[in-house]
């Protein structure tokens, strides 16, 4: 029978059924709790005596709670060093015996994010595998996925090895502008074990750019810097070698350019970083000026005789010249010359007789 006041043949309407968490006045189901333990060495590898560093995370990915912190379990032979304070949010401490770290999130609540310096003992014998774990602690609260509360990672301990870089084919003094110059630098595994290497960085600058690179692969610029990959384990005693040419241009002239060369990123295995970066200096020649040539000597002009061979005698001819000119050069300047040296003698003879009288 319709209901009161509703026309006839007309369809009921279906009254809304309430949904748990979304009905008007209720409040929504909490979303399910998933924290997940993460656990990042900087490298699997790393030789007895030297520092590895770790992140570990305790990353809430669903729901909420308070506070979640991590345990990081060390394996024998390594030691906590100090915390990292890199974009973290958590700090570490060591308990059992330094056989864990407690790691908790900074002011006590949220979660964490820690990194953490940690030491291979040098006694650790080489291929051993040391076994990180980390697990999350959440206290009272219930996971959802209880799976993913453990993470574990490997490092293994390997023979050590020496890589180093160093501009070995260099000029031998000042460049001049214009002209080509090549200089190379090395890559060296002086070993004893083999090494990985992931690139070779060299800071070229922008004002005095190479016009040879090795090239693309392995070669590639970013913005300032040539970069050439290699991404491969380097045997002890094996090289690399990067040729590169340059052409100076004139407002080079006077100056130095430095180009510091370097491993992209220090070997795990690597005892020695003193030797990862090597740096080429050129010292550029100072432009040249050139004086004004001096001015030309005349050629083929005869040189003036001060001193005539036959000079007429003073006490001869009443003090005049001869008339014919004898003993005296012929040639037209010179003869003036001649003539001149013995009017001068002349006038000396006359001016002592003006003192005789």
């Amino acid at each position: 029978m319709p209901a009161p006041g509703a026309e006839p043949g007309a369809k009921p309407v279906p009254v809304p059924v309430p949904v748990p968490g979304k009905g008007k006045g209720t409040e929504a189901d909490p979303e399910p709790l998933d924290v997940e333990a993460r656990l990042y060495p900087d490298s699997d590898i790393i030789a007895p005596g030297r520092p590895l560093r770790i992140w570990a995370i305790a990353g809430v990915e669903s729901g909420s709670l308070p506070k979640a912190g991590a345990t990081l379990a060390l394996p024998p032979g390594v030691t906590f060093v100090k915390n990292i304070d890199d974009a973290t949010n958590g700090l570490c401490k060591p308990v059992a015996g330094g056989r864990s770290l407690d790691c908790q999130p900074n002011g006590g609540a949220g979660a964490v994010s820690a990194y953490v310096e940690l030491k291979v003992g040098a006694d650790v014998p080489v291929g051993t595998e040391l076994t990180f774990t980390n697990t999350v602690d959440i206290g009272d609260a219930v996971d959802s996925k209880p799976e993913n509360n453990v993470k574990s990672v490997k490092v293994t301990v390997r023979t050590p090895a020496d890589l180093g870089i160093e501009w070995t084919t260099v000029p031998k003094g000042p460049v001049k502008v214009g002209e080509e110059v090549v200089a190379e630098a090395t890559v060296t595994n002086h070993g004893p074990g083999a090494a990985p290497l992931d690139a070779v960085s060299f800071w070229m600058d922008f004002d005095y750019w190479p016009v040879k690179t090795p090239g693309y692969p392995p070669c590639w610029a970013d913005p300032g810097v040539v970069i050439c990959d290699v991404f491969r384990e380097l045997a002890p005693g094996e090289t690399l070698k990067f040729a590169f040419t340059w052409k100076f241009p004139k407002k080079a002239a006077g100056k130095e350019h430095r180009v510091p060369a370097g491993l992209y990123s220090a070997s795990p295995l690597d005892s020695n970083p003193a030797n990862d970066r090597s740096e080429l200096v050129f010292k550029i020649q100072k432009a040249t000026t050139s004086s004004p040539s001096p001015s030309p000597t005349p050629t083929g002009t005869p040189t003036p005789n001060p001193t005539p061979s036959s000079a007429p005698s003073p006490a001869g001819g009443g003090g005049e010249l001869a008339e014919t000119g004898a003993g005296l050069p012929v040639a037209g300047l010179s003869a003036g010359a001649g003539a001149l040296v013995v009017a001068g003698g002349a006038l000396v003879v006359r001016h002592r007789r003006r003192h005789s009288v």
